[in-house]
């Protein structure tokens, strides 16, 4: 039986394979995790493995052409998506990602993705926002850059630069800041952002 009051199930599947199977779903969203927490985490994830089989329930009973279906694996842990950010020099905004946001210290650039909070907008029309190498840096703390997800930005923000590919973007300036640091002799604070994205021109990387 399908509880009345349960409304994480939604979502969607990503491919339908030749023969006939989903071969990816993304069907279960738990709110409330805390993933600094391994009790939190441990809690979520036994409901989240529950939910997962009424999912699979719901999609044979309301689906057409799912009535036989079965679930072959799922994620092996669950997956937290929001947790600790830093506090940056400069801290990314809902706006900024809305309104194409550019930056004189800008180290990549990502599409007008935000998939988050109940709020969804594809990259399908070519706007993007540059993504600043303050945004990389904490405040208040010395010799010590932040990529991926825990880059500075509010919640909407961090909807959209949460996503794997705006990590690999954030994590590449990383890199190169890192070893122009020791090339230079500059802490990540005092370091020349030119040189940044002339290392990004040189490895063919978009910034601008």
């Amino acid at each position: 039986m399908i509880p009345a009051d349960l409304t994480t199930l939604a979502g969607t599947w990503g491919a339908l394979h030749d023969t006939g199977e989903l071969t990816y779903m993304n069907l279960v969203h738990l709110a409330g995790c805390d993933g600094t927490d391994p009790d939190s985490l441990t809690r979520f994830e036994i409901e989240g493995r529950r939910q997962v089989l009424l999912a699979i329930e719901a999609l044979r009973r309301y689906t057409p052409g799912c009535q036989a279906a079965r679930l072959r694996n799922l994620g092996m842990t669950i997956g937290i998506r929001d947790t600790r950010k830093i506090d940056a020099v400069y801290n990314l905004t809902g706006q900024d990602v809305r309104s194409q946001a550019r930056f004189g210290d800008s180290v990549g650039i990502y599409p007008e993705f935000i998939d988050g909070y109940g709020l969804l907008i594809l990259p399908t029309t070519g706007r993007y926002l540059h993504i600043p190498y303050r945004a990389l840096l904490p405040r208040g703390v010395r010799n010590l850059l932040v990529a991926g997800r825990a880059i500075g930005g509010d919640r909407i923000a961090h909807a959209a630069t949460r996503n794997m590919a705006c990590c690999a973007v954030s994590g590449q300036a990383a890199g190169i800041a890192a070893a122009l640091s020791v090339r230079t002799g500059q802490p990540f604070h005092n370091l020349d952002t030119s040189l940044i994205q002339a290392e990004l021109d040189r490895q063919g990387v978009r910034h601008q």
